[in-house]
Order: structure tokens, then C-alpha cells, then sequence
């Protein structure tokens, strides 16, 4: 368009407009300096609703029962089990995915999201229940695992081991007892005033939603390695670390790698044997993670089915026993998660000292079991004793395993995964033998060999720790003795203040990335 008298001036369509204030607006939000804590809000929240649907689905299976009442409650229960352990068993392989095509984080909560939708819409009309094998048990268990790795991995990026806020953030990725909390009554809303049918139906517009704030959300950075800089201090290189919080920059020093990590060389998100062969408490923390899978949803099964039969089929009154187990363990949870960053180093000594107070509460449970007001309060304690087993999960998985959070966390969730499928076999052959006594009295063994796993795992720690730091000591011992050699070699007068500055510069740089 020309104006009059003035030279001519080019005119800009509305779609530039829209386009040019859209490409500033997302400019904008991606340089906010609170977009990690909105990730962490919106990775969090998507967790929950994988956590919840997951621990609540025993609504779906009692009106599935309902509906097809020729099908058996141990195969809607399985239906219900399995797809959150295909969803677990496949995190190493969908972690190693990720990473190779370059953490498409978004893409990766797009295509989350379609696939539950999908799964959810799917599940609303089987004819039968065996097509929920096929629609609940493989599309959701592939959806939940999609976003169990994208959510660890964008958190352990943006919160890494030198945020303070590492271990906090992370436990609220690492799976949780809030989502039954919520799910449980919204389930039972749903199903009670519209149906199963439908309350699948909303659950997957529930779900897409979540994971597309995903799909926005989630920007990858460049990755920090968890490092020291050559020449720096502990002081010095804990500044860079913030520093680069702060300006999303990383340093141009040079970096010495001091873990196995998922992007590593070898690229996938397992331990390399040789990791395995010299760090034997990764087998130990493996077959531990496995025992405590199996008690805990053996228990989240079972409880409810023990009290209800004992209260002449009350089903209401049989629930509260799940409640009060999922508040003690929400309680432990989050105090874990608020103090944990404080206790870093000692993560499996927690684990270690809620496995014993399980134990206890469980043998007290085994002999008081008859008393239905007992049981009622031993759930509570025994869900929080039972739940330091999943706090700063992935924190403490890091440290036991010492490898990066994208190998330690998604091998120690396929083991979960295992331990779920085993948990309605085990539980139910001991049931149908030895009655409920019998099924809390294996549940007492079983900690009790979690106690000596776990003790196990710390002693070795401890001793790995010892000889490292008796390693340090010892090469600063030798180089203390190569700098005073240098020192004696020249006379006092000939060496100037400077060159002595630089010999203790160069000592000093040498401790800091030894230490």
C-alpha cells in the first residue's frame, strides 16, 4: 500500500502478525526463569495420573465384574496389574529411545497422549474383557511408559545433581500415593452416576489434556554432565554449576565424566557388566526392589479383600483400610521429599530403617490380624513404614547403583514392573493354602529379607566410600610430596613469589578434581 506523499510502505499480512507475536510469545516463555519448577509442575501432575489410574483401577475391575460377570477377578485383576508393568518393563528401552533421537520431549508427550486417548476411547467398548488386553494392558502400557521417561528424563535435566533441589524434584517423578487419593473418589463418581463405560471416556480426555501441557511444556536444554572442572576447587566448581542454572550456559573448562550415564558412549540405559561385576549391590538392590514390589501392591490387593470378607462383605467399610495405608505412606512420601536433599549420601540408610519398622509392624500384624480396629491402624503405619520404599526413589537409585538417574532409575522401575506381575500370583497361591495368616506372615518374611538385603547394600557402600577416600588421601599425600621436591630444588632467594603462587594454584587445582 502506498501512502500519499511519502514513499512507499510495505503492508504485513495478519498471519505474519499473529505469526511474528506468537513466535515472541514463545520466545518468551521458553527463556522464563521459572520454566524448570512449571516443568517439574506439569511432569508431576502427569505422573499422578498415571500413579492414580494405576492404584485406583480396582474401581474399573469391580464394575467390570459387574458387567461380565462370567469373568474372574484374578483376570481383571491381572488386566489391571499388567499394563502398569508393561509400562515399567519397558522404560530402559523407551529411556534409550528417547535419548537417541535426540530427547524429543514433546513429541515423545504428544504421542503419549494419543496413544492413552486411544487406549482409554478403545476400552469404553469391548464387547468382551478380553479385549482390554489389547486396548488397556499393551496401548497403555506403552502410553504410561512414554511418559514416565519423558517426565524422569526432562527433571533429572533441568534439576541434576547440582540443583539443591535434586532430590525433591526427582521424587516427584519417581511415582507417588497421591494419585490414589485423588483418582479413588473420582473413579468412584464416574462409575457410580455414568457408568464405567463413560468414566473411561472421561479418563482419556483427562489424559490428553495432562499430557499435552506436557507436549508444550516440556523443552530440552542441553544437558550439564555431572562433573568437575580441571584446575577448579569443590567451591569453584559448585559455583559453575550454579552459574549455569542461572544462565542455561555451560562452561567452557574442560570436563572429567564421573558417571555411566544413558547418553553415554554405549547409549543405552542399562549397567555395562563390567559396572554390574564391580558393583555387586546392584544384583542385591535389584532383587530387593523386586521383594518390595511384591509386598507392597500383595498388600494394596489384599487388605481391602481380607477386611471386607471379615466384615460380612462391607465394601465401603473394607476400603478405608486402603485409605489409611495410601495417607501414611502419602505422609512418609512427602516428608521425604522436603527433607531429602538434606540427607544425600545416607538415602539407603533410610530405606534401611523403614524396612525394619515394616518388619515390625507387619509380624505386630500378623499376630493381631483377627482385630479388624488393629488392622485399621497398623495399615497406616505399615503404608508409611512400607512407602520409605518409594521415596526419592530415583535420588536413591542413583546412589545405590552409581550410575546417572537415566540408567539407575528406569532399570529400577522394570524391576518393579516384574515384582507387580508377581505379586497377585504369589499373594493368591498363599491365600488359597494358608488362609490371611499365612499371606501376612510371608509378607513379614519378606521385609525381613528386604532388611537384609538393604543392610547388605549399606555395608558395601560404606566400605566403597572408606577405601575412596582413603585413595584421595593418599595421592594428595604423594603429590604434597612432589611439590615440596620442587620447592627444594631451588633456593629460597632465586624463586619468586609469583612462581611459588603458581605452584600452589597448580596443587591446588589437581585436590579440588581429585576431590
Amino acid at each position: 500500500m502506498w501512502r500519499q506523499g511519502g514513499p512507499p510502505q510495505p503492508t504485513q499480512s495478519a498471519f505474519s502478525t499473529i505469526y511474528r507475536y506468537t513466535f515472541l510469545a514463545r520466545s518468551k516463555f521458553y527463556s522464563w526463569k521459572y520454566l524448570s519448577w512449571l516443568i517439574l509442575l506439569v511432569a508431576a501432575t502427569n505422573v499422578i495420573c498415571v500413579g492414580g489410574k494405576r492404584r485406583a483401577f480396582g474401581i474399573f475391575v469391580a464394575a467390570l465384574h459387574g458387567a461380565y460377570n462370567e469373568t474372574s477377578m484374578s483376570e481383571l485383576n491381572w488386566i489391571g496389574d499388567s499394563y502398569a508393568s508393561l509400562g515399567f518393563f519397558l522404560m530402559p528401552f523407551v529411556t534409550t529411545a528417547i535419548i537417541r533421537f535426540k530427547r524429543p520431549y514433546r513429541f515423545t508427550m504428544l504421542l503419549a497422549g494419543i496413544t492413552i486417548f486411544l487406549s482409554c476411547l478403545t476400552s469404553s467398548v469391548v464387547p468382551n474383557p478380553g479385549f482390554l488386553f489389547l486396548t488397556h494392558t499393551v496401548l497403555h502400557g506403552v502410553g504410561s511408559a512414554l511418559v514416565l521417561c519423558a517426565t524422569s528424563l526432562i527433571t533429572g535435566d533441568y534439576f541434576d545433581k547440582n540443583h539443591r533441589f535434586h532430590v525433591l524434584a526427582t521424587a516427584f517423578v519417581s511415582g507417588g500415593p497421591y494419585g490414589v487419593l485423588i483418582f479413588g473418589p473420582l473413579f468412584s463418581t464416574w462409575i457410580h452416576h455414568h457408568g464405567w463405560q463413560n468414566a473411561f471416556v472421561y479418563s482419556a480426555f483427562l489424559f490428553l489434556f495432562v499430557n499435552l501441557l506436557g507436549a508444550i511444556t516440556f523443552l530440552p536444554r542441553d544437558v550439564f554432565e555431572y562433573n568437575q572442572m580441571s584446575g577448579l576447587t569443590d567451591e569453584e566448581a559448585t559455583e559453575d554449576g550454579r552459574s549455569y542454572q542461572d544462565t542455561g550456559k555451560s562452561s567452557a573448562g574442560q570436563s572429567v565424566e564421573l558417571e555411566p550415564r544413558a547418553s553415554g558412549g554405549r547409549g543405552w540405559a542399562f549397567c555395562s557388566l563390567d559396572h554390574i561385576n564391580q558393583n555387586p549391590q546392584v544384583i542385591i538392590w535389584g532383587v530387593e526392589r523386586l521383594i518390595h514390589n511384591v509386598v507392597i501392591y500383595g498388600l494394596l490387593m489384599n487388605l481391602t479383600a481380607y477386611v471386607t470378607q471379615a466384615l460380612n462383605d462391607s465394601l465401603i467399610k473394607g476400603a478405608y483400610v486402603n485409605l489409611y495405608f495410601g495417607l501414611g505412606e502419602s505422609i512418609v512420601f512427602t516428608l521425604g521429599a522436603l527433607t531429602g536433599d538434606k540427607i544425600r549420601g545416607h538415602l539407603s540408610f533410610v530405606y534401611l530403617v523403614g524396612a525394619c519398622f515394616a518388619a515390625v509392624f507387619l509380624l505386630i500384624l500378623q499376630r493381631s490380624y483377627a482385630n479388624i480396629d488393629v488392622v485399621y491402624v497398623l495399615a497406616g503405619f505399615t503404608g508409611a513404614a512400607v512407602g520409605v520404599g518409594n521415596t526419592f526413589l530415583y535420588a536413591t537409585a542413583e546412589e545405590v547403583m552409581l550410575v546417572h538417574g537415566s540408567i539407575a532409575f528406569p532399570m529400577t522401575k522394570m524391576i518393579a514392573g516384574i515384582g507387580m506381575l508377581i505379586a497377585p500370583i504369589f499373594s493368591g497361591l498363599i491365600i488359597d493354602h494358608y488362609g490371611f495368616r499365612g499371606f501376612f506372615v510371608s509378607m513379614a518374611i519378606c521385609v525381613c529379607l528386604r532388611v537384609i538385603l538393604l543392610s547388605a547394600i549399606y555395608l558395601i557402600l560404606r566400605r566403597k566410600k572408606h577405601d575412596a577416600k582413603k585413595t584421595a588421601e593418599n595421592v594428595k599425600r604423594d603429590e604434597s610430596i612432589v611439590y615440596s621436591t620442587k620447592i627444594s630444588k631451588f633456593p629460597a632467594e632465586v624463586i619468586t613469589e609469583e612462581e611459588v603462587c603458581n605452584l600452589e594454584m597448580h596443587s591446588n587445582g589437581y585436590f579440588g578434581q581429585m576431590n
